[in-house]
């Protein structure tokens, strides 16, 4: 009985970890669109931030192996298999956001198409996320 009681909790846990993506996600583009029609960069470098704090939580995850991934004897891939997935991408993700920052800073060339690229990479994170937690456990 308390090998249930663990999954459980194992469970909620992977749960609340991809919901507070989600939710960082959602924000982060929510402050870059907000940002560009008001015109507004301190919105638009929230909304990197933010997609840069999910990055470090992202690579600290994969670091400390949080996520433990259960032997499947059919051909299914396991939902915690696909949560790793997820977060190395947005490790990936983060990467490219550093870029960006970068290229804001110094006042570069192609600084708005990298945000777009940005805004399309989240946006493609979010249903990502999103089509992992409607999966059955």
């Amino acid at each position: 009985m308390p090998q249930i009681k663990f999954s459980i909790m194992v469970s909620n846990s992977i749960l609340a970890l991809t919901s507070i993506s989600q939710w960082a996600l959602f924000m982060g583009i929510a402050f870059l669109l907000f940002g560009w029609i008001e015109k507004k960069q301190k919105f638009v470098l929230a909304g990197q931030l933010v997609f840069l704090l999910l990055g470090f939580l992202a690579f600290y995850i994969l670091l400390t192996d949080g996520i433990t991934v259960p032997h499947t004897d059919r051909n299914l891939i396991p939902k915690e298999l696909k949560i790793l997935i997820f977060f190395k991408w947005i490790t990936i993700f983060t990467g490219f956001n550093i870029v960006s920052l970068l290229l804001k800073q110094f006042n570069l060339r192609f600084q708005k198409t990298s945000l777009y690229l940005l805004v399309i990479f989240a946006l493609m994170l979010f249903f990502m996320v999103f089509s992992i937690q409607q999966m059955a456990n």
